[in-house]
């Protein structure tokens, strides 16, 4: 009995040493698992699965089912130029049209007001076209529209003036009109006709058909036309006609009458504003302003103007 106490005592230190061993093995092993189990909880919060929100119990997130969509993308911010040319069956005439959509048309679903400029390639003011002109106008203010450029400037004196004007107005609102509108979001209750000079003329000339008929257009703006001299006798005859037979019913309209402050034509513009004015049109709204400038060079305040009070 008494030798196995003493190997009892002899074997102490080794016991001591054992389980100190086990000891420290099982405090590795706990800080181990305990390094883990972090991992996992922050692997999960990175797939968006720790709650907050996600709901899912913790789960990774599952991948998109396959052949879903694309999301849309955001609408454009920059605006575009579409060139493109169309013949007339009206003259027989193939005329270059630009149309500038407005930033953000594209991915959006507006509709815009639509700008009909005659002269869209003449080159007025500051060696740029009449077309670029009011989209530099528009841009700087802000504003948003459809701008049509019909170009074909070298016809001018025909197309412009009666009796050519009847079919290029035939072109312009039974082929130009529907073409635009049926592949552009140009607001049919918004279409605008804009002309300098003989393009004012024809702008006047447009005004007083459509009064004897139907109205394509809601604002008419005419510019420095030259409604004396030869042309006299064939306006007064379109201006007789339309009250013929637009005398007794509405004229939902506008139409703007400008001149250059720098120019002689001032009088005989202000003569045709007040014959129009004494028909006494129920609806029309008819409005006469002078603009600082020569004969060409009135057109770019009187275009800026035309930007500020008629389109948003």
């Amino acid at each position: 009995m008494p030798s196995r106490i003493g190997e009892h005592k002899q074997d102490a230190p080794r016991i001591r040493s054992t389980r100190r061993f086990s000891m420290q093995v099982h405090r590795m092993f706990r800080r181990f698992t305990l390094a883990l189990a972090a991992a996992f909880v922050l692997s999960l919060a990175a797939c968006g699965g720790g709650g907050g929100g996600g709901g899912g119990g913790g789960l990774p997130l599952l991948p998109p089912v396959a052949g879903e969509p694309p999301p849309p993308p955001p609408p454009s911010s920059t605006s575009r130029v579409i060139n493109a040319t169309l013949k007339s069956n009206a003259n027989g005439d193939t005329y270059p049209i630009q149309i500038y959509l407005p930033a953000a048309y594209d991915g959006g679903t507006s509709t815009y007001p639509a700008m009909y400029l005659t002269d869209g390639d003449a080159k007025f003011n500051f060696g740029t076209s009449r077309f670029q002109n009011f989209v530099d106008i528009l841009e700087q203010q802000g504003k948003k529209a459809i701008v049509v450029g019909i170009g074909g400037t070298a016809h001018r004196n025909t197309d412009y003036l009666p009796p050519g004007s009847t079919a290029y107005h035939d072109f312009v609102t039974r082929e130009l009109v529907p073409y635009v509108e049926s592949n552009y979001r140009a607001n049919p209750a918004r279409r605008m006709l804009s002309g300098l000079s003989n393009g004012g003329i024809f702008v006047a000339s447009a005004f007083f058909m459509e009064g004897a008929g139907q109205f394509t257009f809601q604002y008419f703006f005419s510019s420095e036309a030259p409604f004396n001299g030869p042309l006299a006798a064939p306006m007064d005859q379109l201006e007789k006609q339309m009250y013929a037979n637009a005398a007794t019913r509405d004229v939902p309209v506008t139409m703007l009458l400008a001149y250059a402050l720098n120019n002689s034509g001032g009088p005989t513009i202000t003569a045709m504003h007040d014959t129009i004015a004494s028909r006494n049109y129920k609806g029309l709204k008819l409005s006469l302003k002078g603009y600082a400038g020569g004969h060409t060079q009135m057109d770019i305040p009187s275009l800026g103007d035309i930007a500020a009070r008629f389109i948003d």
